[in-house]
């Protein structure tokens, strides 16, 4: 079987897979070396995103409860404002009330006013 391989000598053929299997572990060195600069830098940018994320999520909070507080002052205003009107619409009814016998205040205006309001100017 040794006879039958075409070349006479093998030390350089020894030499030549030791250097190809160099050449291949320094690439696969290279290659890893690579890869952990490229796993560092995706590290440095996830770290980059999760606290993006946590400045965004707490300001997502902060919104969400400033616009309860204001909601809730909404609510109240509207309430109150309606809780006013009603009182003010009672009162008014009271006064019509009170005043519905006399004879002065059954014309909105009085009648020297309103010629003086048709006058031209």
């Amino acid at each position: 079987m040794i006879a039958a391989f075409p070349f006479k000598n093998i030390k350089w053929v020894k030499w030549l897979v030791i250097a190809a299997v160099g050449v291949a572990m320094v690439s696969m060195w290279l290659m890893l070396k690579a890869s952990k600069s490229e796993q560092a830098a995706l590290r440095a940018r996830l770290d980059n995103a999760l606290s993006t994320n946590q400045v965004s999520q707490a300001t997502i909070e902060t919104l969400t409860q400033e616009n309860s507080d204001a909601n809730q002052l909404l609510v109240d205003r509207t309430r109150l404002h309606s809780t006013i009107e009603g009182k003010l619409n009672e009162d008014i009814e009271m006064l019509r009330r009170q005043l519905a016998d006399d004879e002065c205040y059954q014309e909105p205006w009085p009648s020297d006013v309103a010629n003086r309001l048709r006058e031209p100017y």
